[in-house]
């Protein structure tokens, strides 16, 4: 009789092979054994089990009813053990997290998550490109560990942490305007003017707190990313109101940039994760270094 301790998983293999190659010789050549060896094998699993798992016809072996229950059963069995066998091979990473960063400000953070996979080289690191609103929805998913961006609003499930507050910047080719002077917001009406989509946390600011400027523009085009904006101001298609941190690295000699001040409004970036939720040292260790906080390193370093 069949238990646990009896039980033989090399049979239970080559009955698997069998029944999903539909052929011993197959079967044979996988587990580099001899056809009648692996025939041995599901003999012998059929003896234990009290019935037959194949009916045998002339070239070919056809499951019965029974074997059709069986092969549910060791489908289920591999697949389970393959996946066991995958986790263990990643145990050796000391662990995988998944940070979620938007295109715009992924030059601030790369530094930070470079140098935290410099000090921890072992761990596994997958980085996402998501949209704030998808940033929270993988969060709340558990799809990522921890996500960086503009959040102004968050589910109470979820903490921020701040990193660094920006401003609003004007984005400019210098052959639009009299040389030796800076332009202004009034330096903006009749002109096309460049600005991030209606659905960002930048565009609801630039919204609220610049709308007299939009409604005098003769033009408003939406550009998805900083770096569309700064390769349509490169053109010479028109200005751009960007938030500063994005805009800091893309100034060439065709895209200037000045700073619109406080009373332009102040968008936060920061590190958000899940509330409650058990975190791994890891984790914690990736989120204080983003949020560039000193604590005493507790990991080990390999």
């Amino acid at each position: 009789m069949l238990n646990i301790d009896t039980l033989d998983l090399k049979r239970l293999r080559a009955f698997h092979l069998v029944a999903r190659q539909g052929s011993l010789r197959l079967a044979a050549a996988r587990l580099k054994q001899s056809i009648p060896a692996i025939s041995g094998k599901i003999r012998k699993l059929e003896s234990e089990l009290g019935f037959a798992l194949f009916e045998r016809l002339p070239n070919r072996l056809v499951l019965t009813p029974s074997g059709e229950r069986v092969l549910a059963e060791v489908d289920a069995i591999f697949a389970r053990a393959e996946q066991a066998i995958a986790n263990l091979s990643r145990g050796a990473s000391e662990g995988r997290l998944a940070i979620s960063v938007g295109s715009d400000h992924a030059w601030f953070f790369a530094p930070r998550i470079r140098d935290f996979l410099n000090r921890y080289p072992s761990i596994e690191v997958s980085l996402r490109v998501y949209k704030s609103a998808d940033a929270l929805v993988a969060l709340d998913k558990d799809d990522i560990d921890v996500a960086l961006g503009i959040f102004p609003h968050l589910p109470k499930r979820l903490v921020r942490e701040s990193v660094i507050q920006t401003g609003l910047s004007l984005a400019y080719h210098p052959k639009n305007f009299p040389p030796h002077r800076k332009p202004g917001l009034a330096d903006l009406a009749g002109q096309r003017l460049i600005v991030p989509p209606a659905t960002t946390a930048t565009r609801r600011m630039i919204d609220n707190k610049l709308g007299p400027t939009l409604k005098r523009a003769s033009m408003l085009l939406e550009a998805p990313t900083c770096a569309t904006a700064a390769a349509f101001v490169e053109a010479g298609v028109g200005s751009a109101i960007v938030h500063t941190l994005c805009i800091d690295h893309l100034r060439s000699s065709h895209v200037q940039a000045v700073e619109l001040g406080p009373r332009a409004g102040v968008l936060e970036f920061g590190v958000v994760y899940r509330k409650g939720v058990s975190r791994t040292p890891h984790a914690t260790e990736l989120i204080e270094a983003l949020a560039q906080k000193q604590r005493p390193a507790r990991l080990s370093r390999s």
